[in-house]
């Protein structure tokens, strides 16, 4: 039994109406992952809200505010660490992508811990803020911005890859151990819950 020519172009027609709704979905996806959020104006039964206003030029940084030290990244193991007194989480933005300073604050610390991690430790009134396996390129006493380039992924001391190997003197394992203290109520915090997604 042969097709007629109808039922072969509505075929034909459903084909290319998938593809063309795929083609879309792929592209929509693409384009929101790539676009970063922007603000959406009130609609009329919505109150506007003014942005708080800027800090003055000279204003003392705010000790708070903290932030993730990569501006785009992916999060490679949620929070871990317990068991040695981190309540950390990894990061990771790619080999040898800037690592910024999460606070305003003051480096505490720089050394290799007895597992070969290189350790920064960044501290002010509210928060002390500890980073695994960088190269860092910050010293000791030294006054940061938030934002700052402190360093550059690496995946120095203890990393493993996906399958739990270590990756000492392999290219692999890089990323960011981020472990967040809270001053305030004297414990490690699970940087998830300060950290914007």
């Amino acid at each position: 039994m042969s097709r007629s020519p109808s039922s072969n172009s509505l075929s034909v027609t459903a084909l290319v109406i998938m593809l063309f709704l795929l083609f879309n979905l792929l592209h929509d996806r693409q384009t929101a992952s790539a676009t970063p959020l922007t603000h959406i104006p009130a609609t009329p039964d919505q109150p506007t809200t003014s942005p708080p206003p800027a800090p003055p030029a000279n204003a003392p940084p705010d000790p708070l505010t903290i932030r993730a030290p990569y501006d785009e990244y992916i999060l490679t193991q949620g929070p871990h660490g317990q068991s040695y007194g981190h309540f950390a989480i990894d990061l990771t933005a790619g080999k040898g992508a800037p690592i910024l300073a999460p606070i305003n604050g003051t480096v505490t610390a720089l050394y290799i811990d007895q597992y070969g991690n290189t350790t920064l430790i960044l501290e002010n009134e509210v928060w002390q803020v500890l980073m695994l396996h960088g190269d860092y390129v910050v010293e000791v006493g030294q006054n940061l911005q938030i934002g700052e380039t402190v360093g550059y992924e690496s995946n120095h001391g203890y990393t493993v890859d996906w399958r739990g190997q270590s990756c000492r003197n392999r290219d692999c394992g890089y990323h960011t151990h981020l472990n967040i203290f809270d001053k305030r109520i004297g414990q490690n915090i699970n940087p998830l819950d300060v950290l914007s997604p």
